[in-house]
């Protein structure tokens, strides 16, 4: 089919127009292109004087307010077991979880322990504390005699595992028993850090 004069300008304008439209759609493409990389150069430049330690959760500590609480970083089982929103599954849990991870940074902490809810931990939180407060025995009951002191009464001591108890037993005997609590310092692989855990938990009579 032939086109007449009128249609082959009126398609020679459409064409013009097409390409003139593709052209503007390139050079708008590029500037936003331009733009974007210019945008990423900066938030470069930012990113590198921009602080990236991760935050820390902080920790607020009322020593008034503890000072009646017990201490799960310095108290036993028997301590743990006798709050009275715990069961003794769950105090036995709380224990031994705390005797393998070392201290709690956070009563959050516990949340790792099988069967606590934030729920549970509240109500704990009304009793206990990881800073500050009282070992427990001081409130509860007796200290634990280290010359007449068993291995499972030994094991409940924080930090101290059956190896060690058996150590401590082991040395009292070969000794004739403790005359001091310092003597403690004595036996082979029980550290400072560990005795001033349980330190206020034992006695010597």
């Amino acid at each position: 089919m032939r086109l007449n004069r009128t249609e082959k300008i009126t398609f020679s304008i459409f064409a013009s127009m097409l390409v003139f439209g593709l052209m503007l759609l390139t050079v708008k493409v590029s500037n936003i292109n331009n733009e974007t990389n210019s945008i990423l150069i900066k938030i470069a430049n930012v990113a590198q004087y921009t602080d990236k330690t991760a935050l820390e959760k902080t920790f607020y500590f009322d020593e008034k307010e503890s000072q009646n609480k017990l201490n799960l970083n310095r108290t036993n089982y028997i301590s743990i077991k006798a709050i009275p929103c715990l069961s003794a599954p769950m105090a036995k849990r709380i224990f031994e979880f705390i005797t393998e991870k070392g201290q709690l940074k956070d009563m959050t902490d516990l949340l790792e322990v099988k069967g606590m809810t934030r729920k549970k931990l509240r109500d704990l939180d009304k009793y206990a504390t990881i800073m500050g407060g009282h070992s427990g025995t001081a409130a509860w009951g007796n200290k634990v005699d280290l010359n007449f002191a068993n291995e499972a009464e030994l094991t409940n001591l924080p930090g101290i595992s059956k190896k060690m108890a058996e150590k401590i037993i082991t040395f009292r005997n070969s000794n004739g028993g403790f005359r001091s609590i310092d003597e403690l310092y004595e036996i082979p692989g029980l550290t400072e850090k560990t005795i001033k855990r349980f330190i206020e938990l034992v006695e010597v009579k």
